[in-house]
């Protein structure tokens, strides 16, 4: 925002420390500043417009015809621009003793007086009048020049600071206590030392500056020529005028900044340790202006942004990142700038929510005004952490904690269905032989038909068991099998030919292979895969269903397959089918039993003999199971998939 001189200029007056007060040429008031406001009580509107004289007793207001500032400054050159003691008048009424310095700038119409005070808090006389006119004619002059000087020797003497005075040979002729303590010596030491014997060209310039009538700064280290004493000082020369005008000599106040340096330089060690820490800092950190450009950012930002440090500073986030990340930072940068509320650890993706290339990030961000003591909004401060990691930590820590729900889950349901499923042959196995029991004791021909249905119920339990014995040896690594040349078309029939008894209503569909095949095999581990595919078949397959059976050889691979017109299995699950203890949901235990082994272990024995086995199926459109295995003069070559398949094991 551009500012105007006159604001400029009240801006400036509202920062000094001291009151003052700035007039026209008719000694109207046209500003005062806040220093003002709290020393007299008035408040800026209230005096605005009105006569500076009203901030002085009535008495105080005119001396020689001339109103109390004109007075002044008729008086600038005598004075040689030390202060007027006056006393001020506050809005209250109380009287207050100050020290007042009048100057004037300008002429007719432009022309501006400015009136600086300075309350004195310890008032050592009191006075009724300037102390430099006391009215009442010449007699009085005499003892006002008196007062003046003793006045100005408590003055000299209590100052906080050290006070010397120089004529122009230039020899020192009088100092106050304090300086000759800051030397480490006595006053007269001091008095009549030749300040041209100072060894310190940038002092000896000082001093001649100020007796060629202009004032100068100087700071450094002194060293005391009578006591050999090193301090840093800050000294302030300015000439001393005779009542011609012409210069008589210069006074020098003298700062002892040990203190200030000591500041200083713990101040630097701060700084230069939040550098450091800036720059070396894990996330992160970067100053925006309040014209939403970079000031400064640090290289965990800069690679963050993807843009070098250097290149950040003087640019928008819209500069940087262009049309897609920028306007999106920026737009938060604007709602932190105009709400003046903090954006604590907002979360964004790079890809998604700034729309940057690259693989997925995940970022923290925070935004917050930085403000001045009095509350002036500086520019906003950025945080900016990668959490990528944690997130997939954190995505991890999700995965494996349903992982574990879903084990637990599944153990509770496979503990369910095998309880269930051992107690269904149990239960009539103890019936039958209770049966068996009674006949015995009483004599009777025992039926051979009971003993059927207890050897089959018996012949279930074992198979459920040994279903269990076998996933646990294949979790262990320790199924053992023995493989030897086994005519496959030949395992296939009598696996039929077994489940004769128990195939009830269904129909076994078999086309064998034109010629005999020969695998290289565990001849029982391939009937218990084979039997597990037909007894799914006819578990899952409505009363008086065919199911097809089909051996065939491709090249050195033979392919059996297993379509029965059953329920099918949802697209979704057909997946997790060959898992340990799965069910498809639409086989519920009660109307399907088993522990859901046969497929997971049928898989093992299945790639363990260099073959594959998948599904293909819908859901009420029955499932077709393939076993692809090698043939005996196969080279174990890796298997082709089936066209389109996903499923495959």
């Amino acid at each position: 925002m551009v500012v105007g001189p006159a604001r400029e200029l009240e801006a400036v007056l509202d920062a000094a420390v001291e009151p003052v007060i700035a007039c026209d040429g008719d000694e109207c008031i046209l500003h005062i500043n806040a220093a003002t406001e709290r020393l007299l009580g008035w408040k800026r509107d209230q005096l605005l417009g009105k006569p500076v004289s009203e901030l002085f007793p009535h008495r105080l207001q005119r001396f020689h015809g001339l109103s109390l500032p004109r007075y002044l400054l008729s008086r600038r050159k005598v004075l040689g621009g030390r202060p007027t003691r006056v006393f001020s008048r506050r809005r209250d009424g109380v009287e207050l003793m100050v020290e007042l310095t009048v100057g004037t700038s300008g002429e007719g119409e432009q022309e501006r007086i400015v009136l600086t005070m300075r309350r004195l808090h310890e008032v050592i006389d009191t006075l009724e009048e300037p102390v430099e006119h006391v009215p009442g004619g010449p007699d009085t002059l005499p003892h006002h020049e008196e007062t003046v000087d003793r006045l100005y020797r408590i003055l000299v003497e209590n100052a906080p600071l050290g006070i010397f005075h120089f004529d122009r040979a230039p020899i020192i002729t009088a100092c106050n206590e304090l300086f000759a303590r800051q030397l480490g010596t006595t006053k007269r030491n001091i008095v009549g030392l030749n300040l041209l014997t100072l060894r310190d060209e940038r002092l000896m310039a000082c001093v001649r500056e100020s007796l060629g009538g202009r004032t100068c700064d100087f700071e450094g280290d002194y060293r005391s020529l009578t006591s050999g004493k090193v301090i840093p000082v800050r000294v302030r020369f300015a000439p001393c005028y005779r009542e011609d005008g012409e210069v008589e000599g210069g006074v020098g106040i003298v700062e002892d900044i040990t203190d200030r340096r000591h500041v200083e330089s713990e101040r630097e060690a701060h700084l230069a340790q939040l550098d450091l820490l800036f720059r070396s800092a894990p996330v992160g950190i970067g100053f925006v202006g309040t014209d939403l450009r970079y000031v400064r950012v640090n290289e965990t930002l800069a690679r963050i942004n993807g843009v070098p440090a250097e290149a950040h500073p003087g640019h928008t986030p819209l500069e940087l990142f262009g049309p897609h990340a920028g306007p999106a930072v920026q737009e938060l940068l604007q709602q932190v700038l105009k709400t003046g509320e903090p954006l604590v650890r907002s979360e964004s993706t790079t890809d998604g929510d700034l729309g940057l290339e690259g693989p997925r990030r995940y970022m923290s961000g925070s935004i917050y005004p930085v403000r001045t003591p009095d509350g002036r909004v500086l520019g906003l401060g950025v945080l900016v952490e990668d959490i990528t990691e944690t997130k997939r930590a954190e995505e991890e820590r999700a995965h494996l904690y349903r992982e574990a729900q879903e084990a637990i889950r599944v153990r509770d349901d496979f503990l369910s269905i095998a309880s269930h499923e051992l107690k269904t042959p149990l239960t009539p196995l103890s019936l039958r032989l209770a049966t068996l029991e009674r006949r015995l004791e009483r004599g009777e021909q025992v039926d051979p038909g009971v003993l059927r249905h207890a050897r089959h119920q018996l012949t279930r339990l074992t198979g459920l068991i040994n279903d269990l014995l076998d996933a646990s040896r294949i979790e262990a690594g320790r199924l053992a099998l023995h493989p030897e040349e086994t005519r496959f078309d030949v395992l296939v029939e009598h696996t039929l030919t077994s489940l004769e008894g128990q195939r009830g209503n269904h129909v076994f569909d078999f086309e064998p292979p034109a010629e005999p095949v020969s695998v290289q095999g565990d001849a029982y581990r391939l009937e218990q895969v084979v039997l597990n595919l037909l007894e799914n078949a006819l578990k899952y397959s409505p009363d008086g269903g065919t199911i097809r059976v089909r051996l065939s050889v491709n090249e050195d691979v033979t392919v059996l397959s297993v379509k029965d017109p059953g329920i099918g299995i949802p697209e979704d699950q057909q997946q997790q089918l060959f898992d340990r203890y799965f069910r498809a949901r639409n086989a519920s235990t009660r109307s399907y039993g088993g522990l859901g082994l046969g497929l997971y272990i049928s898989r093992d024995i299945v790639e363990r003999h260099g073959g594959r086995i998948w599904v293909e199926s819908e859901s009420g459109q029955g499932s077709t199971f393939y076993v692809a295995l090698p043939t005996l003069a196969a080279s174990r070559q890796p298997l082709p998939r089936a066209q389109g398949d996903r499923h495959l094991h």
